[in-house]
């Protein structure tokens, strides 16, 4: 009973907010805020447990399951998403749609928790579609600006391109299990063939690369920051962009019965973690590098859960969860406090303006770029070796140099944000900034400015596990971790080998790589000199920039040219040529022959005996004509 209600509470916040909206005005945020944190005290009560909900036919049975994985994801859900809702009540007050704002976030965490507590394929599907609906519409929000509406959709037909692929398999699996049920679906992996066990794995993963934002269906997620603030950090730490993650890890003995598949995923991973990193180290809106950063570390949990690492890849998402909000939510701090300025060049000198946004901001890129004692320190190494444990070098190599490139992009934007001096009275045009097209990220509508600790203490609250978590799940001197014996029984060990580097020279190797990319950053921008010719050295580097990462390899530009004008040239030719000259032009001749015809028989009906008489003595002398030459031709 308590699982259902830690279900439903948020989906009635959402339509109390969305009727009564008007009335409630901004004690909407406050119902919306406490809707999520029953949620979570229900969760966390409940603790595990199965809730049938109803049996529509053998084999279709709905109910709800709490698990050692969905427990944790469910826990995440409501326990970060309470503070980002505590957090937007400061953040969006004064925002005239403010109540269907919270009806938004509250309907979110509904689809979220639907997700992840399902315990059957279609209460996932279910969720998994409910939760890209509600993604489009806290992307598209600010539904007046064109940029925000173009984005939504973008974001809702790459993750529909997810869907069909989620469906294809679910329709696979019931095909031949006969059942919704994971447990059945799972009971019978070991006798499906190679083949179809590869194509389950296949377009199941066709739906976690949409969703997770994985490489080729990433391109939505950096546009996806045209919504407030706080709908980036719940879709980037809590939600959304975890869902692949979470889809991997809850069909993890569908993978552990196919090698190929897990490449496939392990791979897929690997090359979004570092192509992600690359483009976080050239952009300058704020957001965006945050954007970039978080598909580059959940490409750290796709190879993670995707080589059969699960501990490590689940580890990294629990604690990318505090940072990455804390990140996106100090960020919102920033954009808030200078009037919605969102590019980092026309920052800088913030560190004693806004000492909290500087402390969170800090112990955030900390924890991101694997710096001992941090939280991101412990779970990244789990990935990394985890990589070369189960026999993937390359991904090994690549997982290091990931790490690298991380600490050097996130140490930029901490140097150039909160160090030197404030640029923002600079005209913009000497920093190389050009307005109309330096960031697809307009600038967001201001808003009243909230009582400080309405923003303040859910950063401040979140600076605490940043630091802490990673030392309750991995701090222990006992072996196997904590983390490691909770979920010994979630998932089987796997294929793993004595790897050919230890682990602690992993972790030494790894950190050397980190203190390389923060030695780069810190000469780049926290010297003297560069602080002191901070605008010039930034507009020499906006006008160096190369032209492939400034355009994201172009991938947009090639679905651009692939897919929408094909569709576009497609539409105008049947629409121009084919239906005006081909569809309808058969149905015109079609109605002119049979019109023509019609005044052609009219015309044989003229009433007289004589003209009938004459027309059967023709037909008669015909079939006269044709039987003699029958005849004699035999």
């Amino acid at each position: 009973m308590m699982l259902l209600l830690a279900l439903v509470v948020p989906l009635a916040g959402a339509a109390l907010c969305w009727a009564f909206g008007p009335v409630l005005r901004s004690t909407a945020g406050w119902l919306a805020t406490v809707a999520v944190a029953i949620s979570f005290v229900l969760v966390l009560l409940t603790g595990s447990g199965h809730a049938a909900l109803f049996s529509w036919m053998p084999g279709f049975d709905f109910g709800l399951m709490l698990d050692r994985l969905s427990l944790l994801w469910a826990l995440i859900i409501t326990g970060v998403g309470f503070l980002i809702h505590l957090y937007s009540i400061g953040y969006m007050d004064g925002d005239r749609a403010f109540a269907r704002f919270f009806a938004y976030m509250n309907f979110f965490i509904f689809a979220m928790l639907l997700l992840v507590l399902s315990d059957n394929w279609i209460g996932l599907l279910v969720g998994w579609g409910l939760v890209g609906l509600a993604s489009y519409f806290l992307i598209g929000f600010w539904f007046e600006r064109r940029s925000a509406v173009a984005a939504a959709q973008k974001a809702f037909v790459i993750n529909v391109v997810g869907d069909v692929g989620m469906m294809f398999a679910i329709f696979l699996i019931v095909a031949n299990v006969h059942s919704i049920s994971f447990s059945d679906a799972f009971s019978a992996a070991s006798s499906f063939s190679p083949a179809l066990l590869y194509a389950i794995c296949f377009a199941l993963f066709i739906g976690a690369a949409a969703k997770s934002a994985q490489v080729p269906l990433q391109t939505w997620l950096p546009d996806a920051m045209e919504g407030p603030t706080p709908v980036s950090a719940l879709i980037h730490a809590a939600t959304m962009v975890t869902a692949g993650v979470y889809l991997v890890a809850r069909c993890a003995p569908l993978w552990d019965q196919s090698p190929s598949a897990q490449m496939l995923v392990g791979t897929i991973g690997a090359l979004t973690a570092v192509s992600a990193a690359i483009l976080g180290a050239v952009q300058w809106d704020i957001k965006r590098i945050l954007a970039y950063s978080t598909m580059s570390q959940i490409g750290y949990m796709i190879m993670g859960v995707g080589i059969g690492a699960y501990a490590g890849g689940i580890a990294h998402f629990f604690t990318h969860a505090f940072f990455k909000a804390q990140l996106f939510l100090a960020s919102g701090l920033i954009i808030h406090a200078l009037r919605n300025e969102q590019d980092v060049r026309l920052m800088g000198g913030l560190a004693k303006r806004m000492p909290l946004a500087f402390w969170a901001t800090l112990t955030g890129v900390l924890a991101i770029s694997g710096i001992p004692g941090f939280s991101g320190f412990f779970s990244k190494d789990q990935i990394i070796a985890g990589a070369l444990a189960h026999g993937h070098p390359w991904m090994y190599a690549v997982g290091i140099a990931t790490a690298g490139i991380t600490a050097y992009y996130m140490f930029r934007l901490l140097f150039i944000t909160f160090l030197g001096e404030y640029r923002g009275n600079v005209d913009p045009a000497q920093l190389g900034i050009k307005r109309e097209v330096q960031s697809s990220v307009a600038q967001e509508p201001e808003h009243h400015r909230a009582p400080a600790w309405v923003m303040g203490l859910p950063v401040a609250v979140l600076i605490a596990p940043t630091i802490a978590v990673g030392w309750l799940l991995f701090g222990s001197s006992r072996a196997p971790s904590p983390w490691s014996r909770f979920f010994a029984e979630q998932f089987s060990p796997g294929l793993t080998s004595a790897p050919a580097i230890p682990e602690s020279l992993t972790t030494i190797i790894t950190f050397c790589v980190v203190l390389l990319g923060i030695a780069i950053a810190a000469l780049r921008y926290a010297t003297q000199p560069a602080r002191t010719n901070a605008v010039a050295r930034l507009r020499a580097e906006t006008e160096r920039m190369p032209k492939v990462l400034v355009n994201a390899y172009y991938v947009d530009a090639l679905i651009d040219l692939v897919f929408v004008k094909t569709a576009r040239f497609l539409g105008a030719l049947f629409g121009r040529v084919v239906d005006p000259h081909v569809v309808d032009a058969a149905v015109r001749e079609s109605a002119a022959s049979a019109q023509g015809l019609g005044s052609l028989v009219r015309e044989l009906q003229s009433g007289l005996v004589r003209a009938y008489a004459f027309v059967i003595a023709i037909g008669v002398g015909c079939f006269l004509i044709y039987y003699l030459v029958s005849g004699v031709g035999h």
